[in-house]
């Protein structure tokens, strides 16, 4: 009697990070190219307590994860393929605001890490493969944290007051002049 393909839901709590979930952001190569065939994949990776891992692993997910460096349990990461062909395992997974209403990276913008989130995972048997495939698949964003580039370059380091710079203080006398 040959094997069935059977898949497992659930959903799992955790804190989100790197949440690579839309369109606009996703990873569209991975590591040294992995996913171009798929055109990218989106990508978030969570932060999960004891209890929610065990959930996964149950289901009977071969993620492994990482501990947390802040102690605050098991980092996994879990990703969607962009394009698989088929519309139903494929592109954005659908993402919710905490009401249950569908989010809009318009308006809620993009989710930021330490986001609390609900996500709906499927994990698959694969007999031809003799293994178990890990996807995501919803996003329910609980508690959102929004999203702030990290970039010196465009933040204000000039200490709050326009056209000052702790970098030139004291040479506002020099104006023009080459001081030597």
């Amino acid at each position: 009697m040959a094997s069935k393909i059977k898949s497992t839901y659930v959903n799992i709590e955790g804190i989100a990070e790197w949440a690579k979930v839309f369109e606009s952001n996703r990873d569209l190569e991975g590591y040294r190219g992995a996913w171009k065939d798929t055109d990218g994949r989106t990508t978030i990776n969570i932060i999960l307590p004891d209890d929610q891992f065990q959930i996964l692993k149950d289901a009977g997910s071969l993620k492994k994860g990482k501990p947390d460096p802040d102690g605050r349990g098991i980092n996994v990461k879990l990703d969607r393929k962009w394009n698989t062909g088929r519309d139903w395992d494929s592109g954005q997974p659908e993402i919710f605001r905490a009401d249950g209403s569908v989010w809009d990276l318009e308006t809620d913008g993009y989710i930021g890490n330490g986001s609390k989130v609900l996500l709906r995972v499927c994990v698959t048997y694969l007999p031809d493969q003799d293994t178990h495939s890990t996807r995501l698949d919803r996003i329910k964003v609980i508690d959102h944290v929004p999203y702030e580039r990290n970039d010196p370059f465009t933040q204000d380091m000039t200490g709050g007051s326009p056209g000052h710079s702790p970098r030139t203080e004291g040479w506002e006398h020099l104006e023009d002049e080459i001081p030597f």
